[in-house]
């Protein structure tokens, strides 16, 4: 989690920089208008994947939580409405991996993959001709669909949880226009069940109900309007 937070003010610091740069270095492209730039008049679709690595957070029923690493990617299409807000919807994949221990002090090393539906509400604001504050929230519903756990002495046991989690997810960062079509970019990202939508019938460890309390990543974006 410590390298995480470092990883969060070294974002920072680099969109601070990016930022400034642009204002102040004026270049005969960059006398393009905001619209040209952050606008294809040919089309209100366009396609965003992002994904990072970070850290998860597992919440589990009668039992201690534990932290997972966490890698994440998106792949979504966008309609723009009017020039600040849109909505999207699409896919996401989480991979999760670590160890954890139960109430008995069993150590294990859970390996776990999602797949996710978004719907998301996005918005954005221009900082400059080329750069932009963007974010994004909404809903998801999300499902197992690799789930192993693997204690010590060699025993593994998978496909331990199924069912769906819902929740909330949310993403702020920023964007640089190389032009109309294609922007790059940055993004933190955060996502958490609000209920306990993994079950399995066990009835002794692994616990009973589990739900992703939250995923926080940070990593790259990708824009390109159809």
């Amino acid at each position: 989690m410590k390298h995480f937070n470092v990883a969060l003010v070294l974002v920072f610091i680099l969109s601070f920089t990016l930022v400034n740069a642009q204002n102040d270095a004026k270049t005969d492209e960059n006398k393009k208008t905001v619209y040209d730039y952050n606008t294809d008049a040919t089309s209100k679709f366009s396609l965003i994947t992002f994904g990072g690595v970070g850290y998860a957070i597992m919440d589990n029923e009668n039992q201690p939580d534990y932290n997972l690493d966490a890698s994440t990617a998106d792949i979504l299409l966008h309609y723009t409405i009017g020039n600040r807000w849109g909505i999207a919807t699409g896919l996401g994949f989480n991979r999760l991996s670590g160890n954890g221990f139960d109430s008995a002090g069993n150590n294990f090393y859970h390996t776990r993959g999602t797949l996710k539906i978004p719907v998301l509400l996005s918005g954005n604001y221009n900082l400059s001709e080329r750069v932009r504050l963007i974010g994004n929230i909404g809903l998801y519903a999300q499902t197992i669909i690799k789930d192993d756990f693997e204690f010590a002495g060699g025993v593994s046991v998978g496909d331990v949880y199924e069912g769906w989690g819902f929740g909330l997810q949310s993403g702020i960062g920023l964007s640089y226009n190389i032009d109309s079509k294609i922007s790059l970019g940055i993004m933190i990202n955060t996502q958490g069940d609000f209920n306990r939508g993994f079950k399995t019938e066990a009835t002794t460890n692994p616990p009973v109900t589990q739900k992703i309390k939250s995923i926080n990543t940070v990593g790259l974006l990708f824009n390109w309007n159809l």
